[in-house]
């Protein structure tokens, strides 16, 4: 750290641009370092090369994993903007669909430990001499034409924050500078796949404007594989109010390389993730923590244009909330668990109904997906309309049965009401006595139901003999 005195941003700015002159008249290069000029014109080293997509129509892995073809149903990230600090983002690459903006780029021009030792330009087309950046804005925000290849948040814009010389070994002035830079074009979403172990006042600083200025930061948590051996904390992640993501395989286990602590709120996929490369075109697959940070960033991409008045706070902690556990639960490895995007579009915050609780309430209870209420059981009909309906049903039910026994009333009456036939009718046949050594069924019941036969005629004949 250094025993500088920290001047006013105004001041720092006005310096850097003192600098930037009297750099663009010099000749004179300092070792290790590259004018402004030289960076925009070329790299030192070229990216590695791109290659073409597989044949076929097999989607990017990361659709299915993480859910997004439901998420786009809700959202695509359109309108937000994310500022990626990083190695420089190449916005030749069709993939990005046009929707890189101009950016800022931070050249590192005297010593490092000079808190004024960079020159800031802001060039027409940014040049990624590593190809890391346009990786994770790729993974951010790469259209989606090709399923093949597409980002988390494939409507988003990327505001491109380079830093020019190696970003492992920057300083703490100048990635700080970066930040603000990023804050003062008012970016919705930071980026930030760099990682220091040692809290620096500057970047503190510089995360706690971004902060108070209402953007999500989210930063990786690094690949030195520490599994929080000696407890230790990687910077920018570590701060309070930063997502700090790790990097878990494709079986959905820590990759070892992720650095572990209470720090880790959160993980995604960082084993040969299918990126964008720079140079203009070709693709490559890269892993690490910075690609699996960049998928949280398309995710608070996502949650962002659902809730465009949902304060930062809120976004990060939807993001936490509704993520899927591993691992059994909230730990050092994976934090709260696997981004979801989906569910942190559908999450309700405590207070809203939601599966925390119902008391609560503040600014996100107001953004939550409006869920229409299930109906309550209601009878089908009231007392009154039961009542009524059941006199009726006895009213016509008596008018039944009159009608069915007015013959029957009729008869009765023309035979004075006595039993017996009626005038005019035949007695019913009486069957004969049942001998006493008879065995089986009455004839005249077999008869019955045999519906005829001779057995029924000698019982029709046995009848008439005995009433003539």
């Amino acid at each position: 750290m250094s025993d500088h005195t920290k001047p006013s941003r105004a001041g720092r700015r006005s310096l850097a641009a003192a600098l930037a002159l009297l750099a663009a008249a010099a000749t004179v290069v300092l070792p290790g370092a590259a004018t402004p000029a030289a960076a925009q014109e070329g790299c030192r080293t070229l990216p590695p090369e791109g290659v073409p997509l597989p044949e076929g129509n097999k989607p990017h892995p990361l659709i299915e994993r993480l859910g997004l073809y439901n998420a786009w149903d809700l959202s695509m990230g359109e309108g937000v903007r994310v500022a990626v600090v990083d190695s420089g983002v190449d916005s030749r690459h069709p993939d990005f669909g046009g929707r890189v903006e101009q950016g800022s780029e931070f050249d590192q021009v005297t010593y490092y430990d000079d808190p004024d030792g960079y020159v800031e330009n802001n060039p027409e087309r940014q040049t990624d001499c590593k190809g890391h950046g346009t990786a994770v804005a790729g993974l951010i925000a790469a259209k989606r034409d090709d399923d093949r290849m597409v980002g988390v948040a494939p409507e988003a814009t990327i505001y491109p924050v380079r830093i020019v010389d190696d970003i492992s070994e920057t300083s703490d002035f100048l990635l700080a500078r970066a930040i603000e830079d990023a804050v003062e074009a008012e970016v919705d979403v930071i980026n930030i796949s760099i990682t220091t172990p040692i809290d620096r006042e500057w970047i503190r600083d510089a995360i706690n404007d971004a902060l108070a200025a209402d953007i999500v930061v989210v930063a990786s948590t690094g690949n030195e594989g520490n599994n929080n051996v000696s407890g230790g904390k990687m910077y920018p992640a570590a701060y309070d109010g930063v997502l700090g993501v790790g990097a878990i395989d494709y079986l959905d286990e820590p990759m070892d390389e992720s650095n572990a602590g209470p720090w880790v709120d959160l993980v995604a996929y960082g084993e040969d993730v299918p990126v964008l490369a720079a140079g203009g075109e070709g693709y490559g697959a890269l892993p690490g923590t910075s690609f699996a940070t960049a998928q949280v960033s398309g995710a608070a991409a996502l949650v962002r244009a659902q809730f465009p008045d949902m304060s930062a706070e809120d976004v990060v902690q939807r993001l936490k909330d509704s993520a899927s556990p591993l691992r059994g639960g909230d730990n050092d490895a994976t934090g709260a668990g696997l981004v979801d995007p989906y569910g942190a579009l559908n999450y309700l915050l405590p207070g809203t109904g939601g599966r925390d609780g119902d008391e609560g309430g503040g600014a996100a209870s107001e953004s939550r997906i409006p869920l229409r209420p299930l109906p309550e059981d209601q009878p089908l009909l009231s007392s009154n309309e039961s009542t009524g309906l059941a006199v009726s049903g006895g009213l016509l039910l008596a008018v039944v049965l009159g009608l069915l026994a007015a013959p029957g009333v009729r008869r009765a009456a023309r035979r004075g009401w006595r039993p017996g036939t009626a005038p005019g009718q035949s007695p019913s046949p009486v069957p004969p006595p049942r001998p006493a050594n008879a065995t089986g069924p009455p004839a005249a019941s077999l008869g019955w139901l045999g519906g005829g036969g001779a057995t029924s005629q000698q019982t029709v004949n046995s009848t008439r003999n005995r009433t003539r």
